[in-house]
């Protein structure tokens, strides 16, 4: 090998090995937000409340339709859901064969 592939060979794996640190800072960066954004979905979750039973959330859905000022609106959205119900669980049946 000549001198000056010896020396462009050198250069090369000079930028590559400063490519692979600046790469490495990166990633240790993205794993610094990663473990920040843990510790705030952590929080969030520890002040939500433990549980909720589904009488309360049907109570809550139809204290807040009952105030809502579309009503006709909410009663159509809300037969809409109901009439999805079966249609899934018939698709489930026909297709689970």
């Amino acid at each position: 090998m000549s001198s000056d592939e010896l020396d462009h060979l050198r250069s090369e794996n000079a930028e590559l090995r400063r490519r692979l640190e600046t790469t490495r800072t990166e990633i240790d960066e993205l794993r610094a937000e990663a473990l920040q954004r843990g510790i705030e979905v952590r929080q969030l979750v520890a002040d939500l409340p433990t549980v909720v039973s589904r009488r309360a959330v049907v109570r809550e859905m139809v204290r807040e339709g009952a105030q809502h000022p579309d009503k006709p609106g909410v009663v159509g959205r809300g037969l809409r859901k109901l009439g999805r119900g079966p249609r899934k669980a018939f698709r489930l049946i026909t297709r689970g064969r």
